[in-house]
């Protein structure tokens, strides 16, 4: 009988223990941005300048925010065609799309000291109209542990150029 109390005792400590948490702030953003155009930069693959027009892209951001440990997870992930046009007319016109992806999940640990993982991931292809080709990919990832020292780091990218 007395193993019944304490099993019935246990049963309404973990429900009201559950009940005093806060559930989660959860956010869901997707957007279709204007298009954005830029000048006197270099394109892919080449050393001229171009102005680059982005269009018809959608994103996406999400991220859930536990408040009572502070662990946030953060995600957005990004599209669109791509239109690069040489300003001075003389090399190829490059048509193709582009994607950006960014995770981040951070938690507080002990005496305020942050946990992060980053995670960037990059895609750009295009055909020039001289048959050309351009592709680019980048990851990036780093993790910082309790005591504030990067355990991982790298960037990677890979590049090519045809034409």
């Amino acid at each position: 009988m007395l193993w019944v109390l304490v099993l019935a005792a246990g049963l309404v400590l973990t429900a009201a223990g559950t009940a005093w948490a806060q559930p989660p702030i959860v956010s869901t953003e997707v957007t279709r941005p204007s298009p954005e155009t830029y000048s006197d930069e270099p394109t892919l693959c080449q050393d001229e300048l171009y102005t680059t027009t982005f269009f018809g892209g959608l994103t996406v951001e999400h991220y859930t925010y536990f408040e009572d440990t502070g662990a946030l997870s953060y995600h957005i992930v990004a599209h669109a065609k791509v239109v690069a046009v040489p300003l001075d007319g003389a090399g190829p016109t490059y048509t193709g799309n582009t994607r950006f992806s960014e995770r981040d999940n951070i938690r507080n640990v002990k005496r305020g000291e942050l946990v992060e993982i980053d995670t960037d991931l990059n895609r750009f292809v295009a055909r020039g109209s001289d048959g050309s080709r351009a592709f680019i990919k980048e990851h990036v990832h780093y993790t910082v542990n309790a005591n504030g020292v990067k355990t991982v780091d790298f960037d990677t990218t890979r590049m090519v150029c045809s034409g």
